[in-house]
């Protein structure tokens, strides 16, 4: 089974690392696809550096975007396994081997996930994040995927670094980058994981197969991302339209409305507009009590589209003053 490993690149500093930590599987049958987004010539020299024939360099216009880098690699992919690798993560060596044996075991899974170890910048292990086992390989339905994601309001499943993607499952890429037909900007992992499982199961081993880095300069570190507020609203998206769908009990989903109470009132002063979500938390609280299903409808849509208008403007604030602060020497 060919394998088709997508990097989106913008960054040199770790681009290398990844390229690296591909080339030393266990696995030779797979094709290395970057894609540089960057506007200079420094990560297309690193790669220059690896003289092996299965990878493919390309760049986008720069400066385009993750979202636009990873539909653009999506399209380029050549087989209908997909391992998608961020340049700041890497892959351990039984990775790929470890991933196709149990999509071969499990042919129709909608994708394969894996352990990941969680790296800082100098790629020291600071967690070891366990959802099962050691050695234990589990299946999991769209319903348990919801309960162990959402209810809890925590990615217990990981990143796209320690998971295969099947498209022969019938996935798509607005699996990664949408839900229920909103854009999804921040937790596009999450919504894959929903959205996958509901058009074929998943499957779980209790093996870790990867490493996550958590640095500075990513897009889920606060003050660095504008749309870090996404990260937050997210949740809520998923959570309503979990609950509509069916796949989470009214019990589920109310603890995960709590654990959601409390995020947003801790982030409430620096992001107001949860204060949108926020008013409409008792009524959404009584609906799920009483077992009404449609809490994904219009009013809901229109509150994300008035939080979302009200986070940009806020953002682009932010930045204009940023920049004046920057420019008076005040920073």
């Amino acid at each position: 089974m060919t394998v088709s490993v997508l990097i989106p690149a913008y960054r040199a500093k770790y681009v290398g690392q990844a390229i690296a930590s591909v080339l030393a599987q266990g696995y030779e049958d797979f094709e290395l696809l970057v894609n540089d987004d960057s506007i200079g010539d420094e990560v297309k020299a690193v790669v220059e550096r690896f003289a092996d024939p299965r990878i493919r360099y390309s760049r986008t216009a720069g400066r385009e975007g993750g979202a636009a880098n990873a539909r653009q690699l999506w399209e380029m992919a050549r087989h209908d396994l997909i391992k998608y690798l961020f340049d700041d993560d890497l892959l351990l060596p039984h990775a790929l081997p470890e991933l196709v044996a149990q999509m071969e075991s499990n042919p129709g899974a909608s994708f394969v996930f894996g352990h990941r170890d969680i790296i800082d910048d100098g790629g020291r292990v600071t967690a070891e994040p366990r959802l099962l086992g050691a050695g234990k390989v589990v299946v999991v339905e769209p319903e348990k995927m919801a309960e162990i994601t959402v209810s809890t309001v925590r990615n217990l499943v990981g990143e796209y670094c320690n998971l295969l993607m099947n498209r022969a499952a019938g996935l798509v890429l607005d699996d990664l980058l949408a839900y229920n037909g909103v854009p999804v900007e921040a937790l596009t992992d999450v919504a894959f994981f929903l959205n996958a499982t509901r058009k074929a199961p998943a499957v779980g081993v209790g093996r870790t197969i990867s490493q996550f880095r958590r640095h500075a300069n990513q897009n889920s570190t606060p003050g660095f991302h504008p749309l870090f507020h996404k990260t937050l609203f997210e949740w809520e998206l998923f959570l309503r339209g979990e609950f509509a769908g069916g796949r989470l009990t009214p019990e589920q989903a109310l603890a995960g409305l709590g654990r959601l109470e409390v995020t947003y009132a801790h982030w409430l002063a620096q992001m107001p507009e949860l204060g949108r979500f926020i008013g409409g938390h008792p009524a959404l609280k009584a609906r799920i009590q009483a077992g009404e299903r449609d809490v994904f409808d219009d009013a809901f849509r229109a509150c994300w589209d008035e939080a979302s208008a009200a986070a940009t403007a806020r953002v682009a604030r932010e930045g204009s003053r940023l920049q004046s602060l920057q420019a008076a020497g005040e920073l």
